[in-house]
C-alpha cells in the first residue's frame, strides 16, 4: 500500500482555475518581478497596504482610544476569520506575536512528570524542536523521527517511537524541505492511542492546503501570517481544542491572558476561560490589520481553489525541472505535493543570488533551491525561472 493510499482526507485535484489570476492585480510586486518565494513570505497585497493605512489613520485620529473604539474588535475579527478557515470555534483561537512565543507558552503548560517524552521529526522547522530541547535540564527528552530520503515520513515511523511515556507529538502538516503533506490524521491517531497530545505546526500549510482541525483530531495548532496567509510578519494564530483549554495553564503570562484584563489587579492572576489564556503582552496592531487583509483574500478565493491551482503550477514546475534531469526533492505522487519544490543543484545560494539580479525571487538553504508558486503565479513564470536556472548552470559549466 502506498503512502497516498493511506491518506484519510479528500485530496484536491490539480486544476488551472484561471479565474484566480484576477488576484494578480492585488499584488504590485508581480508586475516588477517573478516572485516565486511564497514559502518564505507571501507577496504584499493592495488590501494589506490599505488595512495598514487604516490602522495608521485610526491611531492618528483616536490615539489610545482606538483600543476601545476599534482595535480590540479588529483582533476578534482576525480570530474569527482564522477560526472559519480551519473549522474551529472562535473561543478555540488565540493570537501571538510569532510561533516561537506561542510554542513557548504551550510547552510551559504541559505536565512532564509522568510523560517526559516529546516526539518530533528531522524534517520539521527547527523552531519546533527548540522548545523542548531547552527543557532537557528539566528532564524532558526529545526524540526525532527520521526521514530516509529527505522527502517523506511515513506514519508508521511515528508508531515506532511514540509510547506511554510520550507527552506530545509535535510535527508539521507540510514539510518545509520537501513540500510533502503528512498524513496527520494517522499520526494523531497514533499519539492519542498512546495517551499523548498532537501539536501541529502548520505554518507551511494554512492557506494553501485545506484544513479542518476537527476532522484531523488536532489538539493544538500553531501557524502564522507571513507565508501563505498573506499577512506579512508579526502575527501567529493558535488553535487549542475546546476540551483541552481548561487544563492548559502556562507558566509565562501577560495581561492579555488575564480573565479580568482591565481590572489591572496586581496581587492575583486568573486565566481566561478560552484559548486566549495563552496570550501575553500587547499585540502589534499593524500586524493584526495586515492579517485581516490577507485573510480576506484567502477566504474570498477559497483554500480549496487555491490548493487546486497551486498543485497545477507545482506539477508543471516539477515536470519542467525533470526535463532538464535535475533532482527534485518533492513527492512523486501529485496528491501529496504542496506548493514547495526543492531542487538539488550545485551552489543553490549563488544561483538564488544570480536569479535575484534577474528580478526572479526564490529561496535557497539546506543545500537546495526552493521554488514556491502560489495561486497568483502563472505557467509563464514557471518557464521564466526554469529557463533562467538552465542558463546560469550552463554558464557555470562553460566557465569551469
Amino acid at each position: 500500500m502506498s503512502i497516498g493510499d493511506r491518506m484519510q482526507y479528500p485530496v484536491p485535484p490539480a486544476l488551472e482555475h484561471p479565474e484566480l489570476l484576477a488576484y494578480r492585480a492585488e499584488f504590485p510586486i508581480l508586475y516588477r518581478k517573478t516572485y516565486l518565494n511564497n514559502c518564505s513570505q507571501g507577496a504584499l497585497s493592495q488590501r494589506c497596504r490599505q488595512q495598514i493605512q487604516q490602522f495608521l489613520e485610526t491611531w492618528d485620529e483616536l490615539g489610545a482610544y482606538a483600543w476601545q473604539q476599534s482595535w480590540l474588535d479588529e483582533i476578534t475579527r482576525a480570530r474569527q476569520k482564522f477560526a472559519s478557515l480551519i473549522g474551529a470555534q472562535l473561543h478555540e483561537v488565540a493570537i501571538a506575536p510569532n510561533v516561537s512565543s506561542a510554542l513557548s507558552s504551550i510547552a510551559s503548560a504541559l505536565d512532564y512528570d509522568d510523560r517526559n517524552k516529546v516526539v518530533t521529526t528531522d524534517m520539521d522547522f527547527p523552531t519546533l524542536s527548540y522548545q523542548w530541547l531547552v527543557k532537557q535540564r528539566l528532564g524532558v527528552a526529545t526524540y526525532f523521527v527520521e526521514s530516509s530520503d529527505h522527502i517523506y515520513i511515513a506514519p508508521e515511523a511515528f508508531e515506532a517511537v511514540v509510547d506511554n511515556k510520550t507527552a506530545l507529538v509535535a510535527t508539521s502538516r507540510v514539510l518545509y524541505k520537501s513540500g510533502y503533506i503528512q498524513d496527520i490524521r494517522s499520526i494523531a491517531d497514533i499519539a492519542h492511542k498512546n495517551g499523548a497530545y498532537i501539536l501541529l505546526d502548520d505554518y507551511q500549510g494554512t492557506g494553501q492546503v485545506p484544513l479542518n482541525v476537527v476532522a484531523l483530531d488536532i489538539d493544538v495548532l500553531v501557524t502564522g501570517t507571513q507565508k501563505w496567509l498573506l499577512g506579512g510578519p508579526g502575527l501567529a494564530f493558535v488553535y487549542i481544542r475546546e476540551g483541552l483549554i481548561p487544563s492548559l495553564e502556562p507558566t509565562i503570562a501577560g495581561w492579555f491572558g488575564h480573565r479580568d484584563q482591565f481590572s489591572f489587579k496586581t496581587r492575583d492572576f486568573e486565566f481566561r476561560t478560552d484559548a486566549t489564556r495563552i496570550e501575553q503582552g500587547t499585540p502589534s496592531m499593524a500586524a493584526v490589520y495586515a492579517a485581516n487583509g490577507g485573510l480576506d483574500i484567502i477566504l474570498e478565493a477559497s483554500v480549496e481553489s487555491i490548493c487546486e491551482r497551486s498543485r497545477y503550477l507545482t506539477n508543471d514546475l516539477i515536470a519542467r525541472a525533470k526535463e532538464h534531469g535535475w533532482k527534485v526533492l518533492a513527492p512523486a505522487e501529485p496528491e501529496l505535493r504542496s506548493s514547495i519544490v526543492s531542487l538539488e543543484i550545485d551552489d543553490p545560494q549563488a544561483i538564488a543570488q544570480d536569479l535575484i539580479a534577474r528580478n526572479i525571487i526564490v529561496d535557497a538553504h539546506d543545500g537546495v533551491l526552493r521554488i514556491s508558486p502560489y495561486f497568483y503565479n502563472t505557467i509563464e513564470e514557471n518557464a521564466i525561472v526554469i529557463d533562467a536556472i538552465e542558463q546560469l548552470l550552463e554558464g557555470r559549466n562553460k566557465a569551469s
